[in-house]
């Protein structure tokens, strides 16, 4: 365990190599009118804000990443990213963690890094890793000074450089070849828990789903043993509740609903605030038509956390397939009060409308949906237009 951290450790120290730029379709005054033009499309904001990062424009960054998840609250690389940005901006936060240098007034904002990282993978254990290059220490410039060195960086690190690039195939024959190559079952339990979270995590992202299963219920079973992280350098602000609800939602994507049921009534057990649990187990009612198990789990999922308001959305969307247009209509325009630039409640609101026959108040949601819509709400943007023409 020490030969790893002290080798993980070496990554950071001395000279090193400048950190790789975000790879965008398009550059950033291009970036910026497209954001302009699609003012309430978090994913416009998002790049532009990746734009940004490569400018080292922190006070942007933050910005448009903070005005992506509002427009979005479920929209998991903003939080991601925002989690990973005090990362980019101060390049020595990691040895500053190691060394626990990080002063009392900047804690709050490594507390609130953390919660975002946890708050991205509970929306989304599938979100995209590729923002990782922005938090991980570059790599030192000893790791290229000969050819046994870079070698060795490969070996060791080669998959956290496959996940930057979004190639997890390679990622997860690399972290599995690092546990494959301990020649006893003793070395490779005492292997750092990120390789068996990110070999894990790399599994999930090529759908290998019972290897992803095998490593969380691995990294379940040792958190409910112990309870500190075993290195600084790849601290995983996950704690054993999130685990099962991980399980939870890689048996769900196996298609093994009653084990994804157990794990996620196991996650709301021991935390009945873990909103994005009751918001899969209300999903899942809804694909077994088992509407009344579904607005149960939508409202318990606003009431755990009222502060999104997309949950509302999905609250009013799961009315609406019940057949209770009124309880729909209500609860819509509560999510629109909410969030004035989500662009999708007017849509299901006209519909709602429609259904209630109040053709004034379809054609005034129609007509803001429309306003408002991003140019990839292209297809439902003519739909509006086509309910509108029978409006009138």
């Amino acid at each position: 365990m020490k030969a790893w951290l002290l080798l993980a450790l070496g990554v950071a120290t001395g000279p090193s190599v400048a950190r790789a730029q975000f790879k965008l379709p398009k550059k950033l005054d291009e970036l910026q009118t497209i954001a302009r033009k699609d003012s309430n499309d978090a994913a416009a904001h998002y790049n532009v804000a990746l734009a940004y990062w490569n400018e080292k424009r922190w006070a942007d960054v933050e910005r448009e990443l903070r005005l992506a998840v509002t427009i979005e609250p479920q929209f998991a690389e903003g939080w991601l990213a925002l989690s990973r940005l005090p990362f980019g901006q101060w390049s020595k936060l990691w040895d500053d963690i190691a060394e626990h240098r990080v002063s009392e007034e900047f804690q709050p904002k490594l507390d609130e890094a953390w919660h975002n990282y946890e708050r991205a993978f509970i929306i989304n254990p599938l979100v995209d890793l590729r923002i990782e290059a922005a938090a991980r220490p570059p790599k030192s410039i000893y790791w290229t000074a000969s050819e046994g060195f870079t070698r060795i960086y490969e070996y060791l690190f080669g998959g956290f450089d496959d996940i930057e690039r979004g190639n997890y195939q390679s990622a997860y024959n690399r972290f599995d070849q690092l546990i494959h190559d301990m020649p006893t079952a003793a070395e490779r339990e005492n292997l750092p828990e990120f390789v068996y979270y990110f070999r894990g995590l790399s599994a999930a992202h090529i759908e290998r789903w019972d290897d992803a299963i095998v490593d969380f219920g691995r990294l379940l079973r040792n958190s409910e043993t112990r309870h500190s992280p075993d290195s600084l350098l790849y601290y995983i602000p996950i704690e054993t509740n999130q685990y099962r609800y991980m399980l939870g939602v890689l048996h769900q994507r196996a298609g093994r609903l009653d084990d994804a049921v157990r794990y996620y009534r196991e996650a709301l057990e021991n935390d009945i605030g873990l909103y994005m649990a009751n918001a899969r187990l209300a999903g899942i009612a809804e694909t077994n038509m088992n509407w009344p198990a579904a607005i149960k789990e939508r409202r318990a999922a606003v009431n755990a956390n009222p502060d999104d308001p997309s949950l509302l959305l999905d609250l009013g969307k799961a009315l609406a397939g019940s057949g209770d247009w009124a309880g729909a209509e209500q609860t819509l325009k509560q999510a629109m009060d909410a969030n004035p630039r989500d662009s999708r409640v007017p849509y299901y609101l006209g519909i709602v409308e429609q259904q209630l026959n109040k053709k004034e108040e379809a054609r005034v949601s129609f007509d803001r949906f429309i306003a408002l819509a991003p140019s990839r709400y292209a297809r439902q943007v003519e739909n509006a237009k086509q309910r509108l023409a029978a409006l009138r």
